[in-house]
């Protein structure tokens, strides 16, 4: 169970599980409407822990996330593509995607106590394109959700997409070696896994 980021703009970033600890969404509208308002706002808040990278430098990957806060408005990278999932039991139980969003604000907040802190920061769709939000619910996982489809990745960021292939060679070899000892067993002769083995060729 756990929260993965993705955004995607001039640069991608992915940020796994072990970033991302809280996750909020919201539709907001004006309280004194009669009748459905035009003025939506949706919104995500999201929570997460400040990591050092792999070197043991402080200057972690969410360091990108504070400066795409600080991107003015007049800047085409302000507005980027936020896909936020909450995955539990082997399903995407929840996927939220922004894509056309903005930060609305962004904080840190350093420790000594434990780690070296944490973020917060509150993302919001731009009202005018709120038809592109997209909600979806109870999707199976595949290999592309939990990578992100990202080559760049930071700390904790997930698996890397060349590392794919490698597992399932390494799933490949382990069922090979089962099916060896099973073979053994049922044929002590070894004719059975030679012909099996010629058949692979």
């Amino acid at each position: 169970m756990g929260f993965t980021l993705k955004i995607e703009g001039n640069e991608s970033l992915f940020y796994g599980e072990n970033i991302v600890q809280m996750v909020t969404a919201s539709l907001d509208t004006p309280n004194n409407v009669r009748a459905k308002s035009t003025q939506m706002c949706l919104t995500l808040q999201i929570a997460g822990k400040l990591q050092a990278d792999d070197n043991g430098s402080l200057n972690s990957q969410t360091v990108k996330l504070f400066e795409w806060s600080m991107i003015p408005p007049e800047e085409k990278d302000v507005y980027r593509t936020v896909t936020v999932e909450f995955n539990h039991g082997g399903q995407c139980f929840r996927r939220i995607t922004l894509d056309t969003a903005f930060v609305v604000d962004y904080d840190e907040r350093y420790s000594t106590s434990s780690g070296v802190g944490d973020f917060f920061m509150t993302i919001r769709q731009k009202s005018d394109v709120l038809k592109g939000a997209k909600v979806e619910g109870n999707l199976s996982l595949s290999a592309s959700s939990l990578t992100g489809g990202i080559d760049t990745l930071g700390q904790g960021t997930g698996i890397a997409g060349g590392q794919t292939s490698q597992m399932e060679k390494i799933g490949q070899a382990v069922a090979n070696a089962a099916v060896q000892k099973v073979l053994q067993k049922v044929d002590p002769s070894g004719t059975l896994s030679t012909v099996q083995s010629n058949l692979q060729r």
